[in-house]
């Protein structure tokens, strides 16, 4: 009776031992799920994220909520990123010895078969495929979530493993996976058919562009010389052939010479425009434009030393040399009949030229602006031509400040005067000196979007010439609509001889874009008109 009355607790003792044990092991069970899960799942977030990848997060500028995540995260985790092979074998360890571990724990109350297929269903699944699954995907937070584990088990581990990370560093070094311009291109391409809207219209073919320059040659874009917009030496430099020049858009012309095909100089559109009959033009030695030719142009610029040197290259020449060529010299290059990379010899034949404007559409992957074989209008042509002579960043600081044109752009203006309104603004109808002077005294003026220039039926007394922007135009008796732009001249009919005084606009004139205008007053073209007449008759009697 009493031995059956001691052995009741002692039964009841072992049930809680055993109900203790049972949760202790559990528990265990389930910490060393958790860690196993993390060291498996750490090794794929960690280990895939390179540290020119973390480097790059972290740079990044112009940081939106979301990048400023993704930097903070990175700076976590690149320095433990950096001890690669110290990391690798840390939670390699790591999770060895905790599935070690587990698999010991489970043999206690399931072994055999059993136990087989419990320790690998939960180490398999549990432990391997949902982790590796979920870190494949957000590997960057879960790697700064889970860096301060690493950390406390690089400490527990450091005796072990730093051993070994040593050996591997010095067999197997650790370096940065940095791609080479090929497989930079590559990428930009995939991302390109990938991720079309990432980037905005145009960036991948420019980033395409810029990375495969450094391969191209000259040969590959160059203009063949026969193609080329080229200028002879022996061309007259009369008024409508210079207007006929400027009206194509170009900025820059090589000079051949007809007996040998070499480009022999290189004129510029400014060169052209700043040819004046005034005394004291620099270039006095061609003072009459109607007989004066290019070459004579030329060789005068060279006395004066304003010869604009030009670059023969090879034809082997990389674009990236060229470009950087060009920043030294003249945005025109000449390619030569040779192998040479860079500058070739002097006695070479020239097949072509290359411009910077070549180099842009080799990056930007499109046709660039124009070119004679667009087929383009004349007009299209002469707009272009406007916008190349006057840059709008510079007018609209002359139309805010009211600084008058300079020497040059008063020129310009007068050239093109003369050749399209020869009537009213050549040498035969107005001294060039007092013209200039007048043109030299207007500063552009900037006219906003709606504003009324003219109206049918009221008087006026300014003759508008437009050099950037878009004017609407109505005339005639049944409102005829049209429109002007760059270099158009509106109400030239009061400069007429026989013009009424007052005189009354017979169209209507709204700006239909932000524009910029030079205004000419009726008197002042008058007063140059009349002193013109004047010392004509002086001269004559």
């Amino acid at each position: 009776m009493e031995s059956t009355t001691t052995a009741a607790p002692s039964s009841d003792s072992d049930d809680e031992a055993a109900q203790f044990k049972l949760l202790l092991t559990v528990l265990s069970i389930l910490v060393l799920t958790f860690l196993s899960q993390t060291f498996t799942g750490l090794n794929i977030g960690l280990m895939s994220l390179d540290t020119a990848q973390l480097q790059v997060l972290i740079d990044v500028p112009n940081k939106d909520e979301s990048a400023m995540d993704s930097a903070r995260y990175a700076r976590k985790i690149l320095p433990l990123r950096r001890k690669g092979n110290l990391l690798l074998c840390t939670i390699l360890l790591g999770n060895t010895a905790v599935n070690a571990l587990m698999a010991q724990l489970l043999a206690d109350y399931a072994g055999g078969f059993i136990g087989f297929l419990l320790t690998t269903a939960i180490i398999v699944i549990l432990c391997e495929i949902v982790p590796q699954s979920v870190c494949t995907r957000h590997g960057l937070f879960l790697g700064a979530a889970g860096s301060p584990i690493i950390k406390l088990a690089m400490v527990l581990f450091y005796p072990i493993t730093k051993p070994y990370a040593i050996v591997l560093d010095q067999l197997f070094p650790q370096r940065e996976n940095l791609l080479d311009r090929s497989q930079l291109q590559a990428l930009v391409e995939y991302q390109k058919s990938a991720a079309p809207g990432m980037l905005v219209e145009g960036q991948a073919e420019m980033l395409i562009g810029a990375l495969g320059m450094t391969q191209k040659t000259v040969s590959e874009v160059m203009v063949p010389l026969q193609r080329a917009c080229c200028l002879s030496l022996k061309d007259v430099l009369d008024f409508a052939f210079i207007a006929s020049v400027i009206q194509r858009g170009y900025s820059r012309f090589p000079v051949v010479d007809p007996a040998s095909g070499q480009v022999v100089g290189l004129l510029h559109c400014k060169d052209l425009l700043s040819l004046r009959v005034v005394d004291d033009d620099p270039v006095h030695n061609v003072r009459d434009r109607s007989t004066c030719t290019v070459g004579e142009l030329l060789e005068a610029l060279r006395v004066a030393g304003r010869e604009r040197h030009i670059f023969v290259c090879g034809k082997n020449t990389t674009l990236m040399a060229l470009l950087a060529e060009f920043k030294r010299a003249p945005h025109l290059a000449v390619v030569a009949d040779s192998a040479a990379d860079g500058l070739a010899p002097a006695d070479t034949r020239h097949v072509g030229i290359v411009t910077l404007h070549n180099i842009f559409g080799t990056i930007l992957q499109a046709q660039v602006g124009f070119s004679e074989d667009d087929g383009g209008s004349p007009r299209r042509h002469r707009k272009a031509g406007a916008l190349q002579l006057f840059d709008r960043a510079r007018l609209e600081q002359m139309a805010v400040l009211a600084e008058p044109l300079g020497q040059d752009e008063a020129g310009a203006v007068m050239s093109f005067l003369g050749a399209t309104l020869p009537g009213l603004f050549s040498q035969h109808a107005l001294s060039q000196r007092a013209l200039l002077q007048l043109l030299e005294s207007l500063h552009p003026r900037q006219i906003p979007k709606r504003t009324q220039l003219y109206q049918k039926g009221k008087e006026t007394d300014v003759v508008t010439l437009v050099l950037q922007g878009a004017l609407h135009l109505t005339s005639g008796l049944d409102d005829c609509e049209s429109s002007a732009g760059p270099w158009a001249v509106l109400g030239i009919g009061q400069l007429q001889p026989k013009a009424p005084d007052p005189y009354v606009s017979d169209f209507s004139a709204i700006a239909v874009t932000d524009s910029f205008v030079l205004e000419i007053h009726r008197h002042s073209y008058l007063k140059v008109a009349a002193s013109h007449r004047t010392s004509h008759v002086d001269a004559l009697a």
